[in-house]
């Protein structure tokens, strides 16, 4: 039997779908995304169910709807208006503006998944670069973290110990040699150094993976009480799965971020995608979980999403529909 939590979790999946959906047959859909949809609604009565609902509300909201093209500002004027002339209508009473409280919570939610994912992780760190943006900052101590777009840091030094942990996103860390350690967290593990270069990348789904570029660097898992030492060459993954084994990698190509290029090898093309999303204003929505499972292989430029995206079309063979902010996927 599910648990509630697994319950709300499918029902929560099944709603950002039908979202994806609405939005993008309310777009300009090709006979090819009619035919997506067609089929999608076919698999179950509770997508059609789901559908219904985004439809509904989206011709409740009237006037509102058109406020989404423009700024959060504007978007949310016009609600918050609605609030105040339902205030001043006799016979709706709360459960109207309790209405259009619910619609202006829904457009703010909305907003922040387009424009500001990370808000609220961006208040616990002390560095932090916005999609499109790389940034080296220089630490306290003297060493330098590059960080790759999308990526967020804290910096916790104190002393006899050089602590910064890795929020979100990819950073570089040259590291000038000390007698205090100096401590990269990232997920449930660290990395640990006393002089050296090494990369640190966090992905979505939890797990990080260091690459030694020089020196030497302990990775632990502190609960499990796991640990390898790298070798200049080497790379580590950990995560929901535990410590793995050093593997020998191309430094450069794993790097190859810190010049504005994205190397990948035999990657699941979701992957690929919520990498170029990190340089790309506005979101990328894969649909389809066959696409996303795909493996594949290139060189892609992160300075310019929209030839990313069009190299890794032609290459693989999926369709691309703009709407606004947001960029579908599809097969």
């Amino acid at each position: 039997m599910e648990t509630d939590d697994n319950l709300r979790s499918d029902e929560l999946l099944l709603e950002k779908q039908a979202i994806a959906w609405f939005t993008r047959m309310n777009g300009r859909p090709s006979p090819a995304d009619r035919g997506d949809f067609e089929a999608w609604l076919a698999a179950s009565s509770d997508h059609a169910r789901h559908y219904d609902k985004v439809a509904a509300l989206w011709s409740d909201m009237g006037a509102l709807s058109a406020a989404l093209g423009a700024s959060e500002t504007e978007t949310l004027a016009t609600p918050l208006e609605r609030i105040r002339a339902l205030r001043r209508e006799r016979g709706r009473g709360r459960a109207a503006t309790g209405a259009v409280l619910g619609l202006v919570l829904a457009l703010c939610l909305g907003w922040i998944w387009l424009d500001r994912p990370h808000l609220f992780e961006n208040w616990q760190a002390d560095q932090v670069t916005p999609r499109g943006e790389q940034r080296t900052v220089v630490l306290a101590d003297g060493s330098t973290a590059q960080l790759d777009s999308d990526s967020a840091l804290a910096v916790e030094f104190s002393e006899g110990l050089r602590r910064v942990r890795l929020l979100r996103g990819t950073a570089f860390f040259e590291v000038k040699r000390s007698g205090a350690p100096f401590v990269v967290g990232a997920g449930q593990g660290e990395a640990r150094v006393l002089g050296t270069s090494f990369e640190v990348a966090a992905s979505d789904d939890g797990s990080v993976a260091v690459t030694l570029a020089s020196g030497s660097v302990a990775v632990e898992l502190p609960q499990s009480r796991e640990a390898v030492i790298l070798k200049p060459g080497e790379r580590v993954a950990y995560g929901g799965h535990g410590l793995g084994k050093a593997e020998a990698v191309d430094v450069a190509d794993v790097t190859a971020w810190r010049a504005g290029r994205f190397i990948f090898n035999d990657m699941p093309l979701s992957q690929v995608l919520a990498r170029i999303e990190r340089h790309h204003r506005g979101r990328i929505v894969l649909l389809g979980s066959a696409l996303g499972g795909r493996h594949v292989t290139g060189n892609v430029t992160l300075r310019d999403s929209a030839a990313a995206l069009a190299a890794l079309q032609s290459s693989v063979g999926f369709s691309i529909t703009t709407v606004g902010p947001v960029t579908f996927v599809s097969p």
